[in-house]
């Protein structure tokens, strides 16, 4: 339902509006490429970021691993990096396994750190 959303300009317009005006912000998960909000929030110049890495679409305990590694080398390589899970129990499992290792190789902020008024 919230992939179908982002490809229409007018919902994305209407909600876009309103988080505008309530100084709120948007993280797309980006679960289409054909995703209007990148642009949309552009043009609103509404804070705006978007997903690096999607943690848990497949929910085995060595792929999340793997995907949460992965999120950590492109905090490395470019300075920040969004990473997006379900609230599943085995992600919240892995999570809280590799904690120490996370804290140790990156500082874990609130999302409203990572987004920024596109240009």
């Amino acid at each position: 339902m919230g992939s179908k959303m982002t490809t229409s300009s007018t919902q994305i317009y209407q909600i876009f509006s309103i988080l505008k005006k309530r100084n709120l912000f948007f993280i797309d998960s980006r679960t289409t490429s054909e995703s209007l909000c990148k642009p949309s929030a552009r043009l609103l110049q509404l804070p705006f970021a978007q997903r690096d890495v999607f943690i848990d679409h497949f929910q085995e305990p060595d792929f999340i691993r793997k995907q949460i590694k992965l999120l950590i080398r492109i905090a490395d390589k470019h300075g920040e990096a969004i990473g997006i899970a379900h609230p599943h129990i085995i992600t919240y499992n892995i999570l809280r396994e590799l904690l120490p290792e996370l804290q140790k190789k990156v500082q874990l902020v609130p999302a409203s750190k990572l987004v920024h008024i596109l240009s």
